[in-house]
């Protein structure tokens, strides 16, 4: 059985709504101790403003 593989590109909606709800996880996540959680999703949102950055 072959599988296809697709990759959906967010739009820059879509990427504004994730960086917002990601950041609000990652301030969650830092008030609750959570600190190496914190840091992988804010290295998330900086690889998501990167994206946004390199679109305009």
């Amino acid at each position: 059985m072959n599988h296809t593989i697709t990759h959906h590109r967010m739009s820059d909606t879509e990427l504004r709504k994730a960086i917002g709800t990601l950041q609000g996880r990652a301030d969650d996540a830092r008030r609750r101790g959570a600190e190496d959680d914190a840091s992988r999703i804010e290295r998330t949102v900086a690889d998501y403003r990167d994206e946004m950055t390199r679109r305009r």
